[in-house]
């Protein structure tokens, strides 16, 4: 169960740090030519992957 967390959290923040290589594992290899996120997708993912890991840690230590 601990490797679930490690790997929950690591996940968390590196879609915090670098959100274009989930894109790139999701749509991306799908997608012919050079496609790129937008801005705003990257803002999301950014956002949901901080209240995420938030609510991880609320939820972990209670």
């Amino acid at each position: 169960m601990i490797l679930f967390y490690f790997l929950f959290v690591a996940l968390c923040v590196l879609n915090i740090i670098n959100p274009r290589i989930g894109w790139y594992m999701r749509y991306g290899w799908a997608v012919k030519g050079n496609s790129e996120p937008s801005e705003g997708y990257l803002i999301m993912s950014r956002v949901s992957a901080v209240i995420v890991l938030v609510l991880f840690f609320i939820f972990i230590i209670r």
